[in-house]
């Protein structure tokens, strides 16, 4: 059989009518490729992307399914793929797992490349030394307090707050500030993804939160927060504040005493580790929120705990009962734009909205729920809400102190029933064995307290003071010698020696021969005969004085023996009735044995 060349021509085209004209291409590519293993022989013809740019918006959060729902409104009827197909092809992904991974790395890219962003470091503009010294609970927002005169005014000191709250934390997208020590010491991030703030102190009036009052020079020192939450302990090596090391307590576990510290307030947040999730988003703008608008501008909360940061990751943060939370809701709109290749951009941020958290449960406002719901909706890890836990011990009574006990025993020091008590390494003698097991248990035995303890009770005379046997111990032996009396002016030995070492041996000389000749073995005072009734050893006495030797013992004179050792160290040795000690002076130091 023959054929022309136009009916060629036309066999040819009904043959391939089904084939793509062009090469596949990724994302980037311009011409559209058909999935041999979805509708393998339908053409793309007539579909977006295939002869002209397109460009397609949504609100609310980025992902696939979303841009899926943007693509299908702008397909014409002409358009004969399914949607999946239709992306997989845009995106030159080669199956639907594929295609969704690439959605997120463009709504990342949305976030990140979004005209739309805020620097955190431009909220105060006063430099990171201040931002880092505000988040420690330092500088004038931390410290100043109005007077009568209206000085030192929050509102005026810190009226760019209240204007970024306004124009910027609403519509804008803040970043989370790891740059500053303060929040995050060692510069990886929130390792769980976690975040609070505790203050202990109001500067504000009449904004019904805390109890500062007016007129502010007496009505407004050192007032107290609304109270939410206790403070367990500080862990100051692990905290982002000014503080090397060391710890502080603020439990009576002897007592079961717990909220011993007065009234503080807790606040913070959490977020998803996904970056396209509305919580990891904006916890810029709710770290702003919570920390320098909502507590410091509105209700006037400053100041941190010792040894830990007012603000910072929760792992870093000292160990509290509770906190409560903030969450974030926001209108957004994302656009993505089609020109051989995608390109995403969070266009416009429409409202962000600063809500009381909802958590697990029905417990809202309450950050450990919180982050329990996100556990629950897959946005976070058991394994983190553990993490958690761990800074947030749990309001119930006992928590607290446990918490203590815990923290205590990691450091060595562990308790026994009804008291503090610490290993054996570090004894001290006034502590009393209670547990013979092995480690052995030594329990503190503080008489101040017990004194103070049986003092309060109600009925009873009151106990004699307590007596410290260490302190007694320290004591012994220290008693000062009683100084003898200073010589007077007139005596020579006092003035100040001017004379040469020459001059002074010829005096010494000339005062020894004077001597030598005027003494007398003869000349003795009548009536004063030296020596002359003093009994001899061996003799009969009763008193010492009675006898040459000085020694009476058991009615007998008896030879007093004293032997000089010299060995350098001006150390001598004596006994006296049979008891032998040593008397040594080295360094200056008069250890005299104990034997009187």
């Amino acid at each position: 059989m023959k054929f022309t060349s136009a009916a060629l021509l036309v066999l040819l085209s009904l043959c391939c009518q089904d084939v793509a004209v062009a090469s596949s291409s990724g994302v980037g590519g311009r011409s559209l490729r058909q999935n041999p293993t979805d509708n393998s022989h339908r053409s793309l013809a007539g579909c977006p992307g295939d002869d002209e740019d397109f460009s397609v918006s949504f609100d609310g959060d980025c992902d696939y399914d979303e841009l899926k729902e943007a693509v299908e409104d702008i397909k014409s009827g002409s358009c004969n793929v399914n949607t999946d197909t239709l992306l997989q092809n845009l995106l030159g992904a080669g199956n639907d797992a594929q295609a969704r991974d690439k959605v997120k790395q463009l709504c990342r890219s949305a976030v990140s490349d979004t005209s739309e962003g805020f620097d955190f470091s431009d909220i105060t503009k006063k430099g990171e030394q201040f931002d880092n010294e505000y988040y420690e609970g330092g500088t004038y927002f931390n410290y100043e307090i109005e007077n009568d005169s209206g000085d030192h005014r929050l509102k005026n000191d810190a009226s760019r707050i209240n204007r970024i709250y306004q124009d910027e934390a609403q519509s804008r997208v803040i970043d989370l500030p790891l740059y500053l020590n303060a929040f995050d010491p060692d510069q990886d991030g929130c390792e769980i993804d976690a975040a609070f703030c505790c203050w202990v102190q109001d500067r504000q009036a009449g904004d019904n939160n805390g109890n500062c009052g007016t007129p502010y020079e007496s009505q407004c020192i050192d007032r107290d927060p609304g109270d939410n939450a206790n403070f367990c302990y500080t862990d100051h090596t692990r905290s982002g504040a000014d503080v090397q090391g060391g710890f502080s307590i603020f439990g009576n576990v002897l007592n079961n005493q717990e909220n011993i510290e007065g009234a503080i307030h807790c606040h913070g947040f959490a977020w998803g580790p996904d970056e396209n999730d509305v919580s990891n988003i904006y916890k810029g703008n709710n770290l702003f929120y919570v920390s320098l608008y909502d507590h410091m501008h509105q209700r006037g909360y400053v100041r941190n705990a010792p040894g830990s940061a007012m603000c910072g990751c929760a792992e870093n943060m000292a160990v509290v009962t509770r906190a409560d939370c903030t969450e974030i809701e926001a209108d957004q709109t994302y656009t993505f734009n089609y020109s051989g290749s995608f390109q995403s951009v969070l266009s416009k941020v429409k409202k962000v909205r600063f809500n009381a958290c909802q958590g697990a449960n029905n417990r809202n406002n309450d950050l450990e729920a919180y982050y329990k719901r996100l556990v629950n909706e897959g946005k976070q890890t058991q394994a983190n809400l553990e993490k958690l836990q761990k800074t947030l011990v749990g309001a119930e009574a006992g928590k607290c102190n446990q918490a203590i006990v815990n923290f205590m025993a990691s450091k060595g020091i562990s308790r026994s029933n009804g008291a503090n008590s610490i290993s054996e390494n570090t004894i001290t003698p006034d502590m009393i064995i209670v547990d013979e097991s092995e480690p052995k248990i030594f329990e503190v035995v503080d008489n101040d307290y017990e004194w103070e303890k049986a003092s309060n009770t109600a009925g009873k005379s009151m106990p004699l003071v307590a007596y410290d046997v260490t302190e007694d111990f320290a004591e012994k032996g220290t008693e000062e010698e009683e100084k003898p009396e200073k010589p007077s002016k007139d005596d020579d030995d006092e003035q100040s020696v001017t004379m040469t070492d020459e001059e002074a041996e010829l005096v010494f000389q000339a005062e020894e021969a004077a001597a030598a000749e005027n003494y007398s073995e003869d000349e003795v005072d009548e009536g004063e005969a030296l020596d002359e009734d003093l009994k001899q050893d061996g003799a009969t006495c009763k008193l010492a004085g009675e006898c040459v030797s000085g020694l009476c013992e058991d009615q007998k004179c008896e030879q007093l023996d004293i032997a000089s050792d010299n060995n350098g160290e001006e150390e001598d040795m004596f006994s006296i009735g049979g008891i032998g000690a040593t008397s040594s002076n080295k360094g200056g130091v008069n250890n005299t044995g104990d034997w009187w």
